[in-house]
């Protein structure tokens, strides 16, 4: 896929949408991160669910994309935490599972996650899952 044919996902205002991606693979966090820039997007990384939880409660990001299988803290203890915290509880959160059962999906949302994606990420499944949760022009 060429870049100009990419979906380029920005604020109403122009500047660019800030995404938190948390991953405890460091090549997972710089291929998200790649994917993520691609389509016009800031990103920050957290390397578990605990960097991610402390990293949402110090800056307002625009959404989280959260990897499920964490050490320390997994995707799902960490949004169910997120979702505790004043001004949280309504922070788009998309997981990122190289799971794709359906089982997975129900787990995903029962722990208060918004989207799923799986992994290895597919930019227009990507760009599709911003585009619910972003809004657009």
């Amino acid at each position: 896929m060429h870049a100009a044919s990419l979906p380029h996902l920005q604020r109403p205002d122009g500047q660019p949408w800030l995404a938190l991606l948390a991953d405890d693979n460091p090549i997972n966090r710089e291929v998200g991160s790649a994917l993520l820039e691609a389509l016009g997007l800031q990103v920050h990384t957290a390397k578990d669910g605990h960097e991610a939880v402390d990293m949402a409660s110090a800056a307002r990001y625009d959404l989280v994309l959260m990897d499920v299988q964490m050490p320390r803290l997994d995707g799902f203890a960490a949004t169910r935490h997120l979702r505790t915290l004043p001004g949280l509880g309504t922070l788009p959160v998309i997981a990122v599972t190289a799971n794709s059962s359906d089982q997975s999906r129900l787990d995903c949302m029962a722990a208060g996650m918004n989207d799923f994606v799986t992994k290895p990420i597919d930019i227009l499944s990507l760009a599709n899952a911003l585009r619910r949760w972003l809004p657009q022009v």
